[in-house]
């Protein structure tokens, strides 16, 4: 594992001084770059990186808002380094990337934070996950240590309260809380007129995050079929689906498939997110760590009643959660409901000072 590090940081800082590459702020406003932006084949993380344009789109129009997908990051930080003013905000990928899980993501996204020294940087919200595995403490103290040298600028946003506690725990700079940002495109299709709906939609894992068996699997589609034709679409597609030129296509269309169907049963978190974006029926199941239920618990549960989380794939228990979240009035709240990211606002707008230590 030490190793691989070595090797991880060699590879950041040779491609960051050797690239030519280059990014063009605008010099008449104060500019957003978002850092790491996936570009993969992950529906759910493609959702992320147009979820966040939209949101500083909406709500900090002062910004000119770009891009930089993970494939670039490197090649384009000597140059923004010499752009960066005092009045421009680096943001940090959303999502499920920080901790031992996806060590790609958190380690660049340490690299950026030291990279970019004393420059104010946002983490979009966050999930922090370490694997069950005997690194796992040592893993943490390592990422603590890394992440704790850019406190002094550096602002992390988790999405659920057990990430919240974890970050807390080990970042001495300020940490916010805010729902996972795609919750934020809610109000874009409250205001769409409702599509007919018809089949069943299973977005069913079948990554590392999986906990769900073969045999969940089969009594899951036995049980949708008596309520539709079944459809088949996992968030994890082939990273050749992905169009460079047009990666938000693919989380766009798929939100309009969710809008199409009766049902979801999904062990996806972004599967249960897009139900709720779009007011479908959804009935969600576990995966293997805690952003899915603390995201249930924290931000559906109680706000969106056709969604609802079950414990296992019993008979009784399925048909019953499908009997609750597509009964009529478990949608009638839909176009009401609102997720709070008015901490976030503050957060981007500058109310809170970044030398602050108060959380």
């Amino acid at each position: 594992m030490r190793v691989k590090m070595l090797l991880a940081r060699a590879y950041q800082r040779f491609m960051t001084a050797a690239s030519g590459g280059g990014i063009k702020l605008d010099p008449s406003r104060p500019n957003a770059v978002i850092m790491l932006v996936p570009d993969y084949g992950n529906i759910g993380d493609l959702a992320i990186g147009y979820a966040q344009e939209r949101f500083l789109q909406l709500n900090a129009p002062q910004f000119s808002v770009q891009s930089v997908p993970i494939r670039n990051t490197y090649r384009v930080l000597r140059s923004l380094r010499r752009q960066l003013s005092p009045r421009d905000v680096v943001f940090l990928v959303g999502g499920g990337s920080m901790g031992d899980l996806y060590p790609r993501a958190q380690l660049g996204r340490e690299f950026v934070a030291q990279y970019l020294r004393g420059q104010r940087i946002i983490s979009f919200p966050q999930s922090i996950i370490y694997m069950d595995r005997p690194e796992r403490e040592l893993s943490a103290r390592r990422e603590a240590r890394a992440l704790s040298k850019s406190a002094g600028w550096l602002t992390l946003f988790a999405r659920e309260t057990t990430s919240y506690s974890t970050m807390k725990d080990f970042f001495p700079g300020h940490v916010g809380f805010a729902p996972d940002i795609v919750l934020s495109l809610i109000t874009d299709y409250q205001s769409l007129p409702e599509k007919s709906r018809e089949g069943v939609l299973l977005a069913l894992r079948t990554d590392t995050e999986r906990a769900l068996t073969p045999a969940d699997h089969e009594r899951i589609r036995r049980v949708a079929e008596s309520h539709g034709t079944i459809i088949d679409r996992d968030h994890g597609v082939p990273n050749e689906e992905v169009d460079q030129a047009d990666s938000y296509r693919l989380p766009l269309s798929t939100l309009d498939l969710y809008r199409s169907v009766s049902l979801v049963v999904t062990d996806r978190l972004h599967g249960m997110i897009f139900a709720a974006v779009t007011g479908t029926p959804c009935v969600v199941l576990p995966n293997t760590n805690h952003k899915v239920t603390g995201t249930y618990h924290d931000w559906i549960a109680g706000r969106c009643p056709y969604i609802s989380l079950i414990a296992d794939t019993e008979d009784r228990t399925l048909l019953e959660a499908i009997h609750r979240v597509m009964a009529p009035e478990s949608k009638h709240a839909y176009r009401t409901i609102q997720f709070d990211f008015n901490e976030f606002r503050q957060e981007i707008s500058g109310s809170r000072s970044i030398h602050s230590s108060a959380n």
